[in-house]
C-alpha cells in the first residue's frame, strides 16, 4: 500500500523559488501586513507568485532595513519611495542618501528652531503676573511679533 503525505504549506512548496511572505516578516521582524502594506504604496516591488503564494527573493530583506531605517529617522513613506524607486537606476546609493539627507536634516533644522522659539514663549509665560486671561490676551496682542514664530520664520538657505 501506498501512502502519500501531502503539505500545503507555502514555504515548502516556495523554498526552491524564493522565500515566502510569513519567512521575510520573521527575519525582518515586521508583520506581513506591514509588508503588504509596502507593496501597494508601491516601496516594495510586487513579488513573483507561485502557485498564487507571494515568493520573495532575499534581496527584499534589504529594501526592508531602508525603508525601516528611514521611518525610524523621519521620513514619510513618500519620501522612502523616491529615495528607493525615485533616482535613475544607475544612481549610487550614497547619492541617493546624501541628497535625501540633507533635505532631512534642513526639515529638522526648521522644526527645531520652531520648537526652540516655542519653548522660549512658555518659559517666558512663566512670569506671567495676570489676575485674568483677557490681561494675558491683551499683553500678548501688544507683544504679537515677539511670539508669533510662523511670521518671524527665517528661510534657510540650503547647501547641496
Amino acid at each position: 500500500m501506498l501512502e502519500v503525505e501531502v503539505n500545503f504549506k507555502s514555504r515548502i512548496i516556495c523554498r526552491e523559488f524564493g522565500v515566502t511572505i510569513g519567512e521575510v516578516a520573521a527575519k525582518a521582524t515586521i508583520a506581513t501586513s506591514a509588508i503588504r502594506y509596502y507593496e501597494r504604496s508601491g516601496l516594495l516591488k510586487q513579488p513573483l507568485r507561485k502557485n498564487g503564494r507571494r515568493v520573495y527573493s532575499d534581496d527584499v530583506l534589504h529594501e526592508l532595513v531602508i525603508i525601516e531605517f528611514a521611518k525610524e529617522t523621519g521620513f514619510t513613506l513618500s519620501e522612502i519611495k523616491l529615495l528607493l524607486h525615485g533616482f535613475p537606476e544607475n544612481t549610487p546609493a550614497s547619492a541617493r542618501w546624501k541628497k535625501m539627507a540633507r533635505e532631512k536634516i534642513h526639515e529638522l533644522d526648521v522644526a527645531l528652531d520652531k520648537t526652540k522659539a516655542m519653548r522660549d514663549m512658555l518659559e517666558a509665560m512663566t512670569s506671567c503676573r495676570c489676575l485674568k486671561l483677557e490681561q494675558c490676551a491683551e499683553g500678548l496682542e501688544r507683544n504679537r511679533k515677539r511670539w508669533n514664530w510662523s511670521a518671524n520664520a527665517k528661510p534657510r538657505v540650503k547647501t547641496r
